[in-house]
């Protein structure tokens, strides 16, 4: 199969790194919890909105950034099933080499060039041809896609009665909710057992 995996809170612990960058320099106390909306600024008071957005641009920010150990392993065996594994980013231009590099010395097992080669940027992932998109945004599930979405669950993508009818429609389309990898690599597979599967609901 083909595989499109968001790199940020799916692959690489982004969010975890940007609040603790935060919360070493404003009294913000933010965690995890907090951040129930894809843009960690609307979760910041309004005068610390402003460090949500620079946290990215700061390269002491992304040196805190650590590859999610699950995620390792399990790309490691399905890049060894034979998937063809795409990482498909949203990234600013001045972190894209810097991503790629990371992934590199923590993603041993791929050939050489192999991350390079096999890194998307861009922020209209609906473009992908993919049999399976794993990401952790949910508009990005949204509109007229080809794969079928495996949502990493996380507060600012889980179920709310505000965003109801958003989810019920995702499902209609080919959507599901994973707490980990280990659940993310069993629906690849249970998908891979019917090729027309990436249109429906997993039972």
């Amino acid at each position: 199969m083909r595989i499109g995996v968001d790199l940020d809170n799916v692959v690489v612990a982004t969010t975890a790194a940007v609040i603790d960058y935060i919360n070493e320099r404003v009294p913000a106390s933010l965690k995890m919890e907090d951040i129930h909306d894809y843009y960690i600024e609307n979760a910041l008071p309004a005068q610390y909105k402003w460090i949500g957005s620079a946290a990215f641009t700061d390269s002491l920010m992304w040196k805190k950034v650590k590859v999610i150990p699950e995620a390792v392993e399990y790309l490691h065996k399905l890049y060894d099933e034979g998937h063809e594994i795409y990482f498909v980013t949203s990234s600013l231009p001045s972190n894209l080499h810097k991503k790629i590099k990371h992934l590199e010395r923590n993603l041993d097992f791929f050939p050489k060039n192999y991350i390079k080669k096999y890194t998307i940027n861009t922020n209209i992932k609906q473009i992908i041809r993919a049999d399976v998109l794993v990401d952790d945004c949910l508009q990005n599930f949204v509109g007229d896609r080809e794969y079928f979405g495996i949502c990493y669950k996380y507060p600012w993508n889980e179920w709310r009665q505000d965003r109801a009818d958003l989810i019920r429609n995702l499902y209609e389309n080919g959507f599901c909710y994973a707490d980990n990898w280990q659940e993310i690599y069993k629906y690849i597979h249970r998908l891979e057992k019917d090729n027309s599967s990436n249109k429906y609901i997993l039972s």
